[in-house]
């Protein structure tokens, strides 16, 4: 009777650990943070509440939830939009990549990046922001070191800020940093003035008239040191992957001309790819087609300096 007594609790102490074991192994891992973007094939570029960015892509049977209250409504991929803060639930592939099974936002959480969205141009309904994963993100930092150095001058007098950091790498990433709060905070900004340049088809230079209008929006932004926004479309004509690389090629024009005419790159948000996201006119005709190939710049006021 004694050695079955024993039997029994070794059985049922590794039943527990088992069932601990698999409960553990069964735990989703989470992600919280604020979408910033979105990459290829569908996927979301996530920026973490500790800073740290993750590219987050959703499993085929993903679920989908927008919290009203105390109801869940499922909506569908395109909500989730640049600017919306997010809870996903799921595994991490790599440590900079997750797959998710479940992802909810809040009701007010949407309203506010609608609203962002909303506001960069009358004529669009809604757009999307959308920036390079991290490995690229870094190349491009890295090609724009050069640059950025050849405006320490210009940075130097902007005051203690910058005269507080002794080396150029440190100013690239003090910069960064401003950046990435000012992107998780955008709803403490206001848009106060957009516009628009057009392109021509498959083509990402600047025309006179561009060049022109650029330059009085660089000014305006200079004087009243607005932060800017640039976000860049295409005509949903032709591959996606040209389209893609078109509306990348288009941001970074425009954002290097208004940095080359006097505006500080930590005044420019990260410049947008939006590929064929916000269409504003059918692409059946030449002129719907011309409509859509755009760049929309944006003037944007903290909120703290206008009051409202």
């Amino acid at each position: 009777m004694r050695f079955s007594r024993t039997k029994y609790r070794i059985l049922a102490s590794a039943l527990f650990c088992a069932l601990a074991w698999a409960t553990h192994a069964a735990a989703d891992d989470h992600v919280r943070g604020i979408i910033t973007g979105r990459g290829d094939g569908g996927t979301l570029i996530v920026q973490q509440i500790d800073g740290s960015k993750v590219i987050v892509s959703l499993s085929d049977a993903a679920d989908v939830h927008r919290i009203d209250g105390v109801r869940k409504v499922r909506v569908s991929a395109g909500d989730l939009i640049p600017g919306l803060r997010i809870r996903a639930g799921g595994k991490y592939e790599t440590p900079d990549r997750f797959v998710a099974k479940s992802l909810t936002f809040s009701k007010a959480d949407f309203r506010t990046a609608a609203a962002i969205q909303g506001g960069v141009t009358p004529t669009d309904q809604r757009s999307v922001k959308n920036e390079r994963d991290i490995q690229q993100h870094s190349q491009q930092l890295s090609s724009h070191e050069s640059a950025l150095n050849a405006h320490n001058d210009q940075l130097a007098a902007q005051g203690s800020r910058i005269a507080a950091n002794e080396q150029g790498l440190t100013a690239t990433n003090g910069a960064v940093a401003a950046t990435n709060a000012r992107i998780a905070n955008l709803d403490d900004y206001t848009v106060v003035k957009t516009m628009t340049v057009y392109f021509a088809n498959g083509k990402y230079n600047l025309s006179k008239d561009g060049k022109a209008a650029l330059l009085q929006i660089a000014g305006e932004a200079k004087d009243k040191n607005y932060m800017v926004q640039v976000q860049a479309f295409a005509s949903d004509v032709g591959p996606w992957e040209l389209n893609q690389k078109l509306t990348m090629q288009r941001a970074d024009v425009v954002t290097a001309w208004l940095q080359q005419n006097g505006v500080a790159p930590t005044n420019i948000f990260v410049p947008a790819a939006m590929g064929t996201t916000g269409q504003v006119a059918p692409n059946t005709t030449a002129k719907g087609q011309e409509e859509n190939r755009r760049a929309v710049i944006s003037l944007l006021e903290n909120k703290g300096v206008n009051g409202k």
